[in-house]
């Protein structure tokens, strides 16, 4: 599940879209919300959209191979569906949220060889919005139902454009990376400084650890690294967009890196020193800033940090 923020206010007030989407059956819900509502009015929404008591939560990333993106997937399509209804038809967004949620259970999904509708209830849809794809006589009826009808044909053809410009840009960019078990690869990491950001990459910057043998193949996208037990808070499985292919080399001299890598492969990195301030000026006020040298694995790299964040995780470099 994931929220989709930043919206124009409805009548209704409604100014997000709480995102569910089931693992299994793809199947997804789209449910508008406030961004003020509290925690027991989103358990209310689910219990009352979803219907599903007993659910575990269980945080993963989206190159997680239990995940593998599909919230972040699904709210593309979701964003585009969208944007075409609101540009093309007008009005507010959250009119067209249930027909959008209609037709994106009810459409094929290559993952799955069916509709999310058929997987989680074991039949197609035969509601008579979708009685003209086979082939059955053109809907008779009020009004409403003819337009309703029409507004689904439109957001399915506008969900196979989005599907086809998405799978371009993965194509695009695609590139296929195959290993077998007993090959060596690196893992990929992001340092992080201890504010809560990325470093800004470097050239020389490194970027890898390992190397480390797989062990398993899982699926067509996920391996089963042997890590060491330095790094056994990490799951075993990783994404192939992880891995860097390691090509033996005799004279090579394998060094284990004494590196710690959190559950989402980040690395923490530690300051060394303020080699310098600087006083910004804006309309309002004044935002003192440091110039930060960083060390362990991303060793030379400087930052401009806040002076009043970097005092309260680092106090004793202001000794």
């Amino acid at each position: 599940m994931d929220f989709v923020s930043g919206l124009p206010r409805t009548i209704k007030n409604f100014e997000a879209i709480w995102v569910i989407v089931d693992r299994l059956t793809k199947s997804a819900h789209f449910i508008p919300i406030r961004m003020d509502y509290p925690l027991e009015r989103l358990a209310e929404l689910y219990i009352e959209k979803i219907r599903a008591l007993g659910t575990k939560l269980r945080l993963s990333s989206a190159y997680h191979p239990q995940t593998d993106g599909q919230t972040e997937r699904t709210i593309q399509s979701l964003e585009d569906l969208l944007r075409a209804c609101v540009l093309e038809k007008g009005g507010a967004w959250d009119c067209y949220l249930p027909l959008i949620e209609f037709t994106y259970n009810n459409s094929f999904h290559s993952s799955i060889g069916m509709a999310p509708f058929e997987a989680l209830y074991g039949r197609r849809c035969r509601t008579p919005l979708c009685w003209y794809e086979s082939g059955e006589s053109v809907v008779v009826g009020p009004e409403i139902v003819q337009q309703t009808t029409e507004k689904i044909k439109m957001i399915q053809e506008k969900m196979r454009i989005a599907q086809s410009r998405q799978k371009s840009y993965h194509d695009k960019r695609r590139k296929s990376l195959e290993f077998q078990e007993g090959d060596h690869v690196f893992l990929r990491v992001t340092p992080i400084t201890g504010v809560g950001r990325a470093l800004k990459s470097k050239k020389l910057t490194p970027r890898f650890i390992g190397p480390y043998q797989i062990l398993e193949r899982i699926g067509e996208v996920a391996y089963r690294i042997a890590l060491p037990p330095s790094l056994a808070n990490l799951h075993e499985v990783f994404h192939v967009s992880q891995l860097r292919r390691y090509i033996p080399d005799p004279s090579h001299v394998v060094q284990v890196d004494d590196v710690q890598v959190r559950d989402n492969l980040t690395v923490e990195t530690s300051p060394m020193r303020i080699e310098d301030r600087e006083l910004k000026q804006l309309r309002g006020k004044e935002i003192a800033l440091v110039k930060v040298a960083w060390g362990g694995p991303t060793g030379g790299n400087v930052t401009w940090e806040l002076e009043s964040q970097m005092k309260e995780s680092y106090l004793e470099l202001f000794a």
